[in-house]
Formats: structure tokens, C-alpha cells, sequence
């Protein structure tokens, strides 16, 4: 059977391999909300012409918590590298915390020159509208009725952001009610920095809908992907640890963490997600792995490297002369799966051959339609979070009594 161009495009990009033994015969339908967020009528233009509107600020500072944050910041680690320094004069800055230490060091940029993006769903975040009224008092004491030109919000249609903005007058931009904050990356929430900074929302998008057509015609990744995981759950493997060989895939593996984990756990059933980072978790957490409990399932994720260095001269050390540090790194994670597959611990591989705004939404969206998949297979609910949503309201209470 010939294989769609869509298809063979995304064998291209994501390479995986899993053990085949777990077969929970998953469909290949795609009705959810967050697949439909790739289709939000005119959001890149208006995306694009607000931030062209924006030519005069140097930084952008994402002020929202979990998946209003962590998607914006995985993707530009992902697309400039964990380590690397600004090509250009436009920085971004996260504020996903309430430690006022943050929002220190955001008070110390030249606030001029700086836009704030405010990311809520419901509108009422606590810890994302503390820090706001904190900024925003800031900033009309420093600027007055312009003020308000250093602000943008996404939001839903309701809510207290979305009457604030109304008021002020401030570019307010929208999430669909049916895609929950954890599943909101396509939509400005993830799309607004990705733009600040240079970067092809259009590719990004596009990535994601190759990948989706894609799996329509029989791209197995994210069906492999939650069998393997799930059926190891089942088997008593409950934790995942995602062992990211890249520094610049640390930022995806946390945001997974949260789409799994906030996904997957309720009604008694989930799969507790952890980060581990290659080759550095190598001498903290390997150990436990190696010959601690047998609870764990493990998939290891890397990427291409666009950089390298050889070791030219290792002054008699012996071994290292000519490895280039890539070599020495793909080295040591084959080294550590096989020694865990030597202890019969089964082990997912995962690599990305390029590290585009392509093949970012080719790997999210993946990643989404494994988790639903995932649910599926556990018959759990993976829109929704009861559990956080009673925290909230203690939190609530609490905050109106004191």
C-alpha cells in the first residue's frame, strides 16, 4: 500500500521505536478540541500584525502558570537551544511563579521597553492576576495612560481579564472553551512569544497539521506511543520517566510532564511523569533507576545537534581523542538504555531529526493525541482536572477569610 506524502514527511522528522507487545487496538480518529485550535480562523494574521505593532519593545514577559506558561518557553529552549545568547535585541522572560525574586529580576528591565503578555483561560488565575495588579500599578505609575499600550491577554470571552481588557482598551486575544490551558499551544497562548521573537507560527502550525493528516492514514507514533506507556502502567510501571538527551528538549519533557500528569491522574488511576536530563541524571537519578523498585517505564528522547566540538588532543587521557562531545553523548545513552534493557527494563526511543518550528508542531501535537489516546485506553476523562480545581477553591476561601 502506498504511503500518503504526509506520511513519509513525518517518518522523516520523528523517528521511534517501541516495544510492540502492548496492542489495545486504538483508532486513528482525531475529534478533539485541540486538533480543531489549528484551524482558528485568522488567529496568525492578527497574531502577526499585533506583534508588528509591537516593533518598539526589546522584551516580552509571558505573566500565566502551567499550560498558559510552560508550552511558550519549551518551544523557543526547543527552536534556539537551552544555552544559547539572544541573535537578536528581543528577549523573553517567564513569570509561571509567584516568587516576588522573579518578578525582581523582571522590574530591573528597562520597562519601557517591555510587553507584558497575560495568560488565563479563566480569567481569575490567582497567581496570574496577583502579579498583573503588582505590574500594572507599576507600570501606570511609571507611564501613565500609555500604560496600558505594554499589555496584551489571552483569555476566554467571560471573566475578569476579558471585562479588564474591554475597559482598558487592551488587544485581547482568545482560547476556544473546548481546548483546556495544557492543550493550548497552537493558539496565541504558545503563539504570541514564538512571534515576538522571530520565529514562523505558520510553519509551527503547519507541522502540526501534517502530522495530524498523518496519523489519519496510519502514522502509528501516537498510537505506539500510549500503548507502550499504558501498557507498562499496566504492568505495574507507575512512573514515566522521560529521559531527554538534549538540553534543549528539557522544556518539552516539563511540559509533557504537566499534559500527562494533569491528563492521567484521576479516578484512582495515573501514571506519575518525571524529568530526567542526559547525560546529566546520569550521576543523580540513574542509580535508583538501575537497582532501585522495578516501577518505572522509560522513553528516552533526543534530537539532532546543529553544534559540535572534538575533542582534538586529550593531553594522554587515552580514549577520548577524536570524539566529538555529540558522539561522547549518543555513546552514553546507548550505554545507559542497554544497561537498563540488561536489567529487563523495557525502554522506549524517541529522535528528532530537526529542531524547526516544522517538526515542534509535528511533536506536540503527537504528544497530545497520545495522551487522549492514553485516556481512552484507561477510560478516564483527559479534558478535564477536578483535583486542581478543588485546590483552587480552598485557595479561594482561604484568601477571602484572612
Amino acid at each position: 500500500m502506498r504511503k500518503m506524502p504526509e506520511v513519509i514527511k513525518s517518518e522523516k522528522l520523528i523517528h521511534y521505536e517501541f516495544d510492540g507487545s502492548y496492542d489495545f487496538g486504538l483508532d486513528y480518529k482525531t475529534n478533539y478540541g485541540f486538533i480543531r485550535s489549528l484551524c482558528m480562523k485568522n488567529v496568525v494574521e492578527e497574531v502577526q500584525d499585533c506583534i508588528d505593532s509591537c516593533f518598539q519593545y526589546e522584551n516580552i514577559v509571558q505573566v500565566g502558570i502551567g499550560g498558559s506558561a510552560l508550552g511558550a518557553a519549551a518551544s523557543l529552549e526547543f527552536l534556539k537551544g537551552a544555552q544559547t545568547i539572544p541573535q537578536n535585541d528581543r528577549r523573553y522572560f517567564s513569570l509561571d511563579n509567584i516568587d516576588p525574586q522573579r518578578l525582581k529580576l523582571v522590574f530591573s528591565l528597562d520597562l519601557k521597553k517591555t510587553l507584558f503578555h497575560v495568560v488565563s483561560k479563566s480569567g481569575s488565575t490567582i497567581e496570574t492576576l496577583s502579579q498583573f495588579f503588582v505590574i500594572y500599578e507599576k507600570m501606570k505609575k511609571l507611564f501613565a495612560e500609555e500604560a496600558d499600550k505594554h499589555f496584551v491577554f489571552t483569555t476566554s470571552q467571560s471573566g475578569f481579564l476579558y471585562e479588564f481588557g474591554k475597559k482598558h482598551d487592551i488587544k485581547t486575544f482568545f482560547i476556544p472553551d473546548e481546548v483546556g490551558g495544557r492543550y493550548s499551544v497552537f493558539t496565541p497562548v504558545g503563539l504570541i512569544a514564538l512571534t515576538f521573537l522571530g520565529y514562523d507560527i505558520k510553519q509551527f502550525i503547519e507541522g502540526a497539521k501534517t502530522a495530524v493528516r498523518a496519523y489519519r492514514n496510519g502514522w502509528a507514533f501516537a498510537n505506539e506511543f500510549a500503548s507502550f506507556v499504558i501498557g507498562e502502567y499496566k504492568n505495574r510501571k507507575n512512573i514515566l520517566v522521560l529521559f531527554a538527551y538534549k538540553d534543549r528538549l528539557k522544556g518539552i519533557a516539563e511540559w509533557f510532564r504537566q499534559l500527562w500528569a494533569e491528563s492521567l491522574g484521576k479516578d484512582g488511576e495515573g501514571q506519575t511523569p518525571v524529568v530526567s536530563v542526559g547525560t546529566t541524571d546520569q550521576h543523580s537519578q540513574l542509580q535508583l533507576y538501575q537497582d532501585g523498585p522495578k516501577d518505572k517505564a522509560f522513553v528516552f528522547l533526543d534530537v539532532k545537534q546543529d553544534t559540535d566540538f572534538t575533542v582534538k588532543n586529550d593531553f594522554g587521557f587515552g580514549y577520548l581523542k577524536n570524539k566529538s562531545l555529540n558522539e561522547i553523548m549518543d555513546i552514553e545513552k546507548n550505554s545507559t538504555k542497554k544497561a537498563l534493557q540488561q536489567n529487563q527494563i523495557k525502554c522506549g526511543d524517541i529522535f528528532i531529526e530537526k529542531n524547526d518550528e516544522f517538526t515542534l508542531g509535528a511533536l506536540y501535537i503527537s504528544f497530545m493525541l497520545a495522551t487522549a489516546k492514553a485516556g481512552k485506553i484507561l477510560n478516564i476523562d483527559p479534558f478535564n482536572q477536578p483535583g486542581v480545581e478543588l485546590s483552587k477553591s480552598f485557595t479561594k476561601q482561604t484568601l477571602k477569610t484572612v
